[in-house]
This record gives C-alpha cells, sequence and structure tokens, in this order.
C-alpha cells in the first residue's frame, strides 16, 4: 500500500501536513486548495524536479518563496 505526504515552503515558512494522501493527484489538489483558501492567491508551478534522483519524491517549485514535496512512502 502507498502513502503520500506533503510539506510546503509558504513565504519562506516550512508547513508540515500531518494529512497522508491515496495519490500524488489528491496531495496536489489539497496544497492547491489550500493555498487559495489560506493566502488568497493561486499557484502556478514553475518547474517540478525529484529530489536526489528519486522519482517518488517531487519538489514543485511555484516562485521564490512558495514550493512544495510530495513523496511516496510504501506501508
Amino acid at each position: 500500500m502507498k502513502k503520500y505526504v506533503l510539506e510546503a515552503i509558504v513565504d519562506g515558512q516550512c508547513i508540515k501536513f500531518s494529512k497522508g494522501f491515496s495519490s500524488r493527484n489528491s496531495a496536489i489538489d489539497y496544497v492547491f486548495d489550500y493555498f487559495e483558501k489560506c493566502y488568497k492567491y493561486s499557484l502556478c508551478v514553475n518547474e517540478e524536479y525529484p529530489i536526489h534522483g528519486n522519482k517518488h519524491n517531487i519538489e514543485y517549485v511555484c516562485d521564490y518563496n512558495n514550493r512544495f514535496r510530495i513523496a511516496r512512502e510504501t506501508l
């Protein structure tokens, strides 16, 4: 079974979400909704790349102060 975990950098501050996700897309949808609801603006992903060459640990870069990471964990 797989679980996806999410953490974000918002205005330079790290936020770790305790919620686990069943898919990468559900985690992405959650973080976009989070930014829109809590920070009143929409995100636009400029780049995405694997962290340390791991295709299951992806960082999505929005701008200089905002980015998020989604990592797959196997249970």
